[in-house]
């Protein structure tokens, strides 16, 4: 801040200070504003930049300097506080103001100036907010060029709000709850820019689907109030505790909040199926439905889609089976009551069932639980041995056809074939859906990966007839599905 010295000493740094005696206090006469060297912190444009200096934790020590040197016997944390989150508005100091005091630097340092008067040429565009401090009021100005900044002591009177919530003491889930908001003023000032605000809890929102509240109650006189009317929508149950607060311009604050027991139905489902099946038999699945809430299910509907390829029977307790689905319908299911649910599938085709039930009612969140069935086939397989030629003359060859038959509906798997020859017979050669080798005595196929139902594999084995003899030519099968091995035996009259 510039000043301009009526008296007989000029000081040229931007303020022009006048000294009505050495023994009296200074009156400061200032006609220019925003001098480098005289400012507090550099000029205001917006309301923002008004909350920056006071949020700059390197200004707050020279706040604190300041106020102190003026013998402010208030907090400095409220002046703070309200500067960051009161109404700023902005203001004209007519020409010819006088403030008590007025902050300004003097070689960087924060003085406080006493007994101000602003004789510039026209009115100075300023920033002011108000907050309260060991139960007084006070507004705080700062003139845009400068950010120098004054306070001005309103007194001790200041607004007092009362803020009020009246809610049903239970509610449900799925029901509207209806809240009426009251907020009186208390005091004997007016009350400006009232307003009432609440963040809700977390789900919940208004009919209009806001998540918080704001309302504006604009001015309230003295002892006079006003009533708002929400209806909100619970998103979780349980006691809740809504909270919201009424502020002013003035710094007043009521907060209040109000207890609600939002009461709903929680279902629970679990589906039961057995593991596995044999092709062609009943898979029977079953769901238990239980209320874990604390009010009754009105309507609980559960659902459960027939897999594909699988047909359902024997529906219990009033169920029905359309559009692919088997669904019940449940009436008042009461608190910790509990439904079992019953359908039975078949398929004829080897894989696996997959159920998913859901359940969902009024006032009840979905839910859901998964099942399974694994529909295996029978393991059959027949081994054959045939020879091509019997009887046969010593020192001739004999052809053996080996052929497997998968006669079940399980796929045979890693399927293994040894033979044994006797000792009047030596191996020649093999052939057929796998590699064949042997020895004198031996004979070995490589496994075969897997035989569908109903698939034949076959293999050419061809030994020589050492000597007479009624000859044994003995195989044995293993597979997966077998614990023990298959035996077969093909006889040969040799001559």
């Amino acid at each position: 801040m510039n000043s301009k010295p009526s008296g007989v000493i000029a000081l040229i740094a931007g303020l022009l200070l006048l000294f009505v005696s050495p023994a009296k206090a200074q009156q400061h006469r200032a006609t220019r504003l925003g001098h480098p060297n005289t400012r507090f912190a550099p000029p205001l444009v917006t309301a923002d930049d008004l909350r920056e200096r006071f949020r700059d934790p390197k200004l707050k020590p020279d706040f604190a300097e300041i106020l102190r040197q003026w013998g402010w016997t208030g907090n400095l944390e409220d002046m703070h506080r309200a500067a960051q989150t009161a109404t700023v508005t902005e203001i004209r100091i007519p020409v010819g103001s006088r403030m008590v005091f007025m902050s300004s630097r003097e070689n960087g340092r924060p003085i406080t100036l006493r007994d101000v008067l602003w004789a510039g040429d026209e009115p100075i565009q300023a920033f002011a907010f108000h907050f309260s401090s060991k139960g007084r009021r006070y507004r705080c100005v700062t003139p845009k060029p400068c950010s120098n900044f004054f306070l001005e002591d309103l007194g001790s009177e200041f607004p007092e709000l009362k803020l009020t919530l009246a809610t049903p003491a239970q509610s449900d889930l799925c029901s509207p709850i209806p809240v009426k908001i009251t907020v009186r003023n208390t005091s004997g000032v007016p009350a400006t820019n009232v307003r009432v605000t609440g963040d809700l809890p977390a789900g919940w929102k208004t009919e209009t689907g806001r998540t918080s509240l704001d309302l504006a109650g604009g001015e309230l006189k003295p002892g006079t109030g006003m009533e708002f009317a929400v209806r909100l929508l619970a998103g979780t149950s349980g006691q809740v505790s809504p909270a919201m607060k009424a502020t002013c311009a003035e710094g007043a604050v009521s907060e209040t909040s109000a207890t609600i027991q939002v009461r709903a139905a929680a279902l629970s489902v679990s589906c039961d199926a057995p593991g596995e099946v044999l092709l062609g038999r009943p898979v029977p699945v079953c769901i238990t439905v239980r209320n874990q809430g604390d009010r009754a299910s009105s309507v609980s509907i559960v659902s459960l889609p027939i897999p594909a390829g699988a047909t359902a029977t024997d529906i219990n307790e009033g169920g029905a089976s359309a559009d692919g689905i088997v669904s019940w319908q449940i009436h008042d299911l009461q608190t910790n009551e509990v439904k079992k649910l019953c359908a039975v599938f078949k398929r004829n085709e080897i894989g696996v069932l997959a159920f998913t039930a859901t359940a969902k009612g009024d006032c009840a969140q979905p839910t859901l639980s998964e099942c399974t069935t694994r529909i295996i086939g029978i393991p059959a397989i027949l081994l054959d041995a045939v020879d091509l030629e019997d009887p046969v003359e010593v020192g001739k060859d004999v052809t053996y056809v080996v052929k497997i038959t998968n006669q079940g509906t399980a796929v045979g798997t890693r399927i293994r074939i040894v033979c044994k020859l006797p000792d009047s017979q030596r191996f020649m050669s093999g052939s057929g859906i796998t590699t064949v080798h042997g020895d004198d005595r031996n004979v070995t196929v490589d496994p075969l990966p897997s035989l569908e139902p109903k698939g034949v594999a076959e293999w050419r084995i061809v030994v020589k007839a050492l000597r007479a003899d009624d000859a044994r030519f003995k195989l044995e099968l293993t597979s997966d599905q077998f614990e023990r091995p298959i035996l077969e035996e093909e006889s040969t009259h040799q001559y």
